[in-house]
């Protein structure tokens, strides 16, 4: 129930103009599932895809191997993955990826509040995210070039960054 009503949230709060490409990453100051403190300002000088995931929707969880593939295969490219979580604790993430075998840095709602942070659904918010999963595809001055709604396939990531970076990749 709570992914339903949160899908729902996501959707009927996000604007009909979402964030465009050409537009830079809204600021944020998130903390990542070890704590420390990662903000927009820290993402440039490198492409990076950043996902927006939950534990608890079935798209996120199936797309997160292939986006850990594809971080492996394009780390020399100058392309990096970031995860942004939407509000869930630090344990929960951490404990939800380190279950399935997967090392990626998450950004993540504290898991007890940390004055002077916000929630990750704020960012979520700015960014105007209408769903789950949803990936932004920001090249390395920390504009958006691109983004994906929906669980990523195969080839979808594949003609992204092409698209996007002009990175040819196969999985």
């Amino acid at each position: 129930m709570r992914a339903i009503v949160l899908t729902l949230v996501l959707a009927l709060g996000a604007s009909a103009l979402a964030q465009r490409p050409g537009q830079p990453l809204p600021a944020f100051e998130l903390r990542d599932q070890d704590g420390v403190v990662l903000s927009n300002d820290d993402l440039l000088g490198q492409r990076w895809l950043l996902n927006v995931w939950a534990s608890w929707c079935p798209p996120c969880r199936a797309e997160l191997p292939l986006l850990a593939q594809a971080a492996d295969d394009l780390a020399d490219e100058g392309v990096g993955l970031l995860l942004l979580n939407a509000g869930e604790t630090a344990s929960v993430a951490a404990g939800f990826l380190a279950g399935e075998g997967l090392v990626l840095r998450t950004l993540v709602d504290p898991d007890e509040r940390v004055r002077g942070l916000e929630p990750t659904n704020d960012v979520l918010r700015r960014l105007r995210t209408g769903g789950l999963p949803t990936t932004y595809f920001l090249d390395a001055d920390g504009t958006l070039v691109s983004t994906f709604v929906g669980e990523l396939t195969p080839d979808a990531l594949a003609e992204r960054l092409t698209a996007a970076f002009g990175i040819s990749w196969t999985p």
